[in-house]
């Protein structure tokens, strides 16, 4: 039997440790946390930090049996993954490219370099900087942590922000204080997802980012789901994925998984950001198998231990119509959610979850981690599938007290 080590155990992992274990696979998931769900459904667990090096490889040198590979998802620790998979001597992405991939500045010096299509960046260190990049590139501008995830701190700005609170706010989100701005680029954002293997990059997933909120959580940058297929033109979502691979071979991504936020603006595509890592917001584990048939978390765990793969499962079987949307249901403490039986009934509707309760207080919603449920809209088209949605969403009436 293959051991597999994947380093977290929140709900978003949990796609990973029952599809290991469906495969015959023995799971061994580290967390933090004593309660994560995700020990629910592991072979073996241990209450340890994925972010605390010393204890992960103070594991590795103790635990007495065999692993045949180490993975996450969601979790943007590919740097933790490299390192433990390279104690163990198993497959893993280079610990130099994944190092780059969870610090955005040195992540797009090395993309600027190799010619890679990127916004206007800089680093900067106080409100003084922050207003000559502005003066030299007029806005809107975009401030963001270079080491954080989740949309955590990140802000675009405008003549109606105060530079002032905005990089507090933004430095305040970065674990090493530090933080850069870049030229806002109008134009639809794209997800894209794909794997490298045996030195061929495939593209797995690819779907439109819903930015439809953006002024209402402004100048917060919430992503209120996405759709798939693209609206996008063959010849623009080429250029798309072009350009998408060209980053990943760029930061030296050789095996493994890579994420991209990209944007398609005047005819070019460009790349904001590449994470070293499968996606979290239930795109690598629902969002794209239930639109192509395509399971990337599936097919990763069987790279990571070293099974036998057929690059066919990279390719897609079939296109339906996907739309994900996340509830915004306002701030207070709440008294009671009604609709979801009724939503439970629409047979378009793939999946339904929360991460709030009954009695919970719901705050201002500042980025990704603090929005509190979604819907999974499944259709013979785009349009159908955020429809559906769509009417799921507006099905659900939050009551606060």
């Amino acid at each position: 039997m293959k051991t597999l080590l994947i380093l977290g155990a929140g709900k978003e992992q949990v796609p990973a440790i029952t599809r290991a274990k469906n495969k015959g696979i023995y799971t061994i998931v580290l967390d933090m946390n004593p309660k994560a769900e995700g020990f629910k459904y592991a072979d073996e667990h241990h209450i340890i930090s994925i972010r605390d090096e010393e204890a992960l490889i103070g594991f590795i040198k103790n635990y007495d049996k065999k692993i045949d590979g180490v993975i996450t998802i969601a979790s943007d620790i590919p740097h933790m993954v490299s390192r433990v998979a390279q104690e163990i001597g198993v497959k893993h992405i280079p610990v130099k490219a994944a190092d780059l991939a969870v610090d955005k500045f040195k992540m797009k010096e090395a993309l600027k370099e190799a010619g890679v299509n990127i916004p206007t960046f800089r680093k900067i260190t106080s409100t003084k900087e922050l207003q000559g990049f502005i003066d030299e590139y007029e806005y809107p501008v975009v401030i963001k942590p270079i080491d954080n995830s989740g949309a955590r701190g990140v802000l675009i700005l405008t003549e109606n922000v105060d530079l002032s609170w905005a990089f507090a706010e933004s430095k305040s989100n970065s674990r090493s204080g530090d933080i850069m701005v870049e030229k806002f680029l109008k134009g639809p954002q794209i997800s894209t997802e794909g794997i490298m293997c045996e030195g061929e990059f495939y593209v797995t997933g690819f779907a439109d980012r819903n930015y439809e909120n953006l002024e209402k959580f402004f100048p917060n940058i919430i992503e209120d789901g996405g759709d798939s297929p693209t609206a996008l033109s063959q010849e623009a979502k080429k250029l798309v994925n072009v350009e998408f691979e060209k980053a990943v071979r760029a930061l030296g991504i050789n095996w493994g998984p890579g994420k991209g936020d990209m944007i398609y603006s005047n005819g070019k595509s460009y790349v904001v950001e590449i994470a070293a890592r499968l996606s979290g917001g239930n795109f690598c584990y629902d969002h794209v198998p239930l639109g192509t048939g395509v399971d990337i978390v599936d097919a990763y765990i069987d790279m990571a231990v070293g099974n036998p793969i057929d690059v066919e499962c990279f390719k897609p079987k079939f296109e339906k119509g996907v739309a994900q949307r996340y509830f915004f249901p306002g701030t207070g403490k709440i008294k009671e959610i009604i609709g979801l039986d009724k939503v439970k009934k629409m047979k378009n509707i793939k999946k339904i979850d929360f991460f709030v309760e009954k009695g919970q207080v719901i705050e201002q919603q500042a980025n990704h981690t603090t929005r509190v449920g979604y819907v999974i809209a499944v259709g013979k088209d785009k349009k159908e599938a955020v429809k559906f949605a769509e009417e799921a969403i507006n099905s659900v009436e939050f009551i606060f007290e």
